[in-house]
């Protein structure tokens, strides 16, 4: 349509043009409550930098960096690594398949912890297809843990691939509170049900902004009062005004394991000066003999 060449007459253009108005405002509309898949990838996440810091927020004790790698197949990974000033690290990898308009689905987790020395401290599996997790802590080089045959929910989803079900629900409204599973090792292998819900925006420390908080804890039912307190909980903030991203939170590095706070990096944050890092040691395959008390 060539506007320039109309030559109605004001009163008609006025009224030609509400109604064009009207359905521009219901396409916005539309465009807010359609599926997150329709308007942003649920896997798009750049590569990010976050501070680590103590529980208090009073100490810098190390960094971290997530991302999410896109793979064939509809395959992504989201990857995180942690490396704490001490020269403890750990790094944290989640399978996912993309699945249409809905959340992505877990398709294997494997978290691995090393000691400063690069052998390994700790490390959780979980295997959807194969219907196993496991538990492995090594002492003395030696694997002691346990591997169980488990259920996987569709909803369920372990170490950092967490943030994808709480940023949905974000972007979908955020009221109320929204339940999914998590996979865990509590010590041993086990898919927590959970439940999330959302602050009223507020000021943060530790990032500028009014930023959400959504708490995320395991849901027992009407056991909550005497387990939940034994249990991991999780504490994440995302700022609004930048689609929902994820800035931050607190958590524990394994069960019963460090708590620390994690906070996206920016200008302001000091300069890190942490030990060389040794080469990484390859953790052992899901195949190998290493889960002993099964």
């Amino acid at each position: 349509m060539i506007v320039g060449r109309c030559v109605c007459r004001k009163g008609h253009r006025r009224a030609v043009r509400a109604p064009a108005l009207v359905l521009m405002a219901l396409a916005a509309l539309w465009r807010f409550a359609s599926p997150i898949t329709a308007r942003a990838g649920e896997l798009d996440y750049p590569p990010t930098d976050y501070t680590l810091r103590s529980i208090d927020g009073a100490q810098v004790i190390g960094h971290s960096h997530i991302t999410i790698i896109p793979g064939a197949s509809g395959l992504s990974i989201v990857r995180g690594e942690y490396h704490f000033l001490d020269g403890n690290y750990d790094i944290d990898e989640t399978t996912l398949r993309s699945h249409g308009d809905d959340l992505p689905r877990l398709v294997k987790s494997h978290h691995v912890f090393f000691h400063p020395d690069g052998s390994l401290d700790r490390e959780s599996r979980a295997d959807v297809a194969a219907g196993t997790g496991a538990c492995i802590v090594y002492s003395g080089g030696k694997p002691q843990g346990s591997s169980v045959k488990l259920d996987f929910p569709s909803d369920t989803f372990a170490g950092d691939a967490v943030i994808i079900p709480l940023h949905r629900f974000l972007r979908v409204g955020g009221s109320g509170s929204i339940s999914f599973h998590d996979f865990n090792c509590i010590p041993g292998p086990e898919i927590l049900k959970v439940t999330a819900s959302a602050s009223p925006p507020a000021t943060w420390n530790y990032y500028p902004g009014d930023l959400v908080r959504v708490n995320v804890e395991p849901d027992f039912g009407w056991i909550d009062v005497v387990i939940a307190p034994f249990l991991p909980r999780i504490q994440a903030y995302f700022d609004p005004h930048e689609g929902w991203f994820f800035v931050g939170g607190e958590s524990a590095r394994y069960y019963k394991g460090l708590k620390y706070m994690m906070v996206r990096a920016h200008q302001s944050e000091p300069e890190l000066k942490a030990p060389p890092v040794p080469e990484i040691r390859a953790a052992p395959p899901p195949d190998a003999p290493s889960t002993p008390g099964q």
